[in-house]
């Protein structure tokens, strides 16, 4: 199994601007009404475990927050890589910097040019080490920040929003022409824009290159969803 973990990833701007790779066969927006707040540690910690783990993350400690496997969906592959996966093997010097430079920026220290540099190359980190992965593991799951670390400061300016969904679409059609696998293309929140910059909506997204018949999913149900798609690639 391939999952694509694009954090922001917002279904009405995959429509947008026809992303037919992250659509893949069947595709939606998932529900998070459960949740109070759209928090990407929580949603990701809460996809992995297929459980509600709001009350359980501080916000003052949540990025060092990180759960076992065994706590994971990840138990159910007898080998898997996670690269990045925040609250489970998040590069947190790399996170860290990003944030750093991202108060910086609000504090007139330094550019938005210098930031989304540093985004950018995070990303291409990720991408090199995702590929290299693809056909050595039963689970390969990457983790990309980048249209919600750009978001931030540019959702509200077209062209730099298109450019990022061009990248994460030529990621996504670069994996399905690379692996004969089951490939799920997950986001933990959505975005709109505030002026030239963006905020977290609950316009979540997901899809699969297989129909599943999935309408509205919550994102703790993908716990059991991968489970039976586990069993049924082993039973057949």
């Amino acid at each position: 199994m391939i999952i694509l973990a694009l954090d922001a990833l917002d279904v009405r701007m995959v429509e947008k601007y026809g992303c037919r790779s992250l659509m893949q066969v069947e595709y939606g927006q998932t529900d998070l009404s459960e949740f109070e707040l759209e928090r990407t540690v929580v949603l990701w910690a809460s996809f992995l475990t297929g459980r509600n783990m709001e009350a359980e993350i501080p916000v003052e400690t949540q990025w060092e927050f990180t759960l076992k496997p065994e706590e994971t969906f990840l138990k159910f592959f007898e080998t898997y890589k996670a690269l990045d996966v925040p609250a489970f093997s998040l590069k947190q010097e790399n996170h860290k910097r990003e944030r750093v430079l991202l108060k910086k920026y609000f504090d007139d220290e330094v550019s938005v040019e210098e930031y989304d540099e540093t985004v950018w190359r995070n990303h291409e980190e990720n991408k090199r080490e995702f590929f290299e992965a693809l056909g050595r593991f039963d689970l390969v799951m990457g983790y990309f920040d980048l249209a919600d670390a750009i978001g931030h400061l540019s959702f509200g300016i077209p062209a730099k929003m298109e450019a990022v969904y061009r990248e994460l679409e030529g990621i996504a059609k670069e994996v399905k022409s690379s692996v004969d696998d089951v490939i799920l293309v997950i986001s933990d929140h959505g975005m709109k824009p505030v002026g030239r910059y963006g905020d977290h909506t609950k316009n979540g997204f997901y899809s699969f290159n297989r129909r599943v018949g999935l309408n509205l999913p919550k994102i703790t149900e993908f716990f059991n969803i991968i489970r039976r798609l586990v069993q049924v690639e082993r039973s057949g």
